[in-house]
């Protein structure tokens, strides 16, 4: 097929006489390609092929094995579930049922505590510090240098840092075990409810700040990978009501809703707010590292009391 000499246009201002308009020949007539049927015997198969590869599309869509590449890396309806039964003890070794019943009613909080003497304050200090600094030794010794002195896993590390914090949180209100927090609607506290009441802070606060500021740096250490997904909600579920006592601790503490009515200084507040913004941002990033999926409802959880009253 060829084509013909396209014919002069008139120049401007010029009209253009149709008598004076060259015909086609014979010649060119034969190099025109006129037959409709072809074209549209291409067009009818171009649209049967495009069909067939949108009925073979349809089909890998319904095809399992392509619902499950696409559902991967997708997060389901129940991993947005609660996942942690945040009622149930810390550890084994807990009577939750009777550590609920030892702490105070609302109406007559820590009746009969009061605050440590010069010579109490000193000691508690004094065990407070080696404890702390035995729990980071046996840290550094799994890390590689003695590891058959240090610790096997985040649990056992976690347990050291509860007890430090059922001290702490003793010497303030005088409750044991610091699970019961977790049953302990914050609005339903008023500060009436320890107006009367005397002060028992010396500074724990800088304690508690620490253990929650070293708690976010072993978590981050450790491997999960290698556990069983039942030992792994195991380790995650004492993570998590760690950081939820942790947060009611910290949310009380901003409210005044301790003995004597103390809150945290300016300095504390500002301290408490980077570790919990910071605390919300790492233990995402390292769920996700590790491979574990779920938890969301936990995550959206962490320090959230605390945030709203650092606001």
């Amino acid at each position: 097929m060829f084509t013909p000499e396209t014919p002069q246009h008139t120049g401007a201002d010029e009209e253009l006489n149709i008598d004076d308009i060259n015909e086609l020949d014979d010649t060119d007539v034969q190099g025109l390609n006129l037959d409709s049927g072809s074209e549209s015997t291409s067009i009818s198969t171009d649209k049967q092929q495009g069909h067939q590869k949108q009925d073979r599309g349809l089909k890998r869509s319904n095809s399992p094995e392509l619902n499950t590449v696409q559902d991967e890396g997708f997060d389901q309806k129940a991993d947005f579930l609660p996942r942690v039964n945040m009622g149930s003890p810390f550890s084994s070794g807990v009577d939750i049922t009777k550590a609920k019943s030892s702490t105070q009613s609302h109406d007559n909080p820590v009746a009969n505590q009061r605050r440590l003497s010069m010579a109490q304050q000193s000691r508690f200090i004094s065990y407070c510090d080696d404890k702390l600094m035995n729990i980071q030794r046996k840290f550094v010794q799994s890390r590689g240098l003695a590891e058959e002195n240090g610790y096997t896993g985040l649990a056992p590390l976690l347990e050291d840092l509860k007890t430090v914090l059922d001290f702490l949180w003793y010497s303030i209100e005088g409750v044991a075990a610091t699970e019961s927090l977790l049953a302990v609607d914050l609005d339903s506290l008023t500060h009436e409810q320890y107006s009367s009441t005397e002060s028992t802070d010396f500074g724990q606060m800088h304690y508690l700040l620490r253990v929650a500021d070293d708690f976010l740096d072993y978590l981050t250490r450790f491997n999960l990978n290698s556990l069983s997904q039942e030992e792994q909600h195991k380790v995650l579920s004492k993570a998590f009501k760690f950081l939820m006592i942790l947060d009611k601790i910290f949310a009380r503490s901003l409210e005044g809703l301790v003995p004597g009515n103390t809150k945290m200084t300016g300095t504390e507040v500002v301290r408490i707010a980077g570790i919990a913004e910071r605390t919300r941002m790492v233990v995402p990033r390292f769920l996700e590292e590790q491979r574990v999926h779920g938890y969301h409802f936990e995550v959206s959880k962490i320090y959230e009391e605390t945030l709203e009253r650092c606001a």
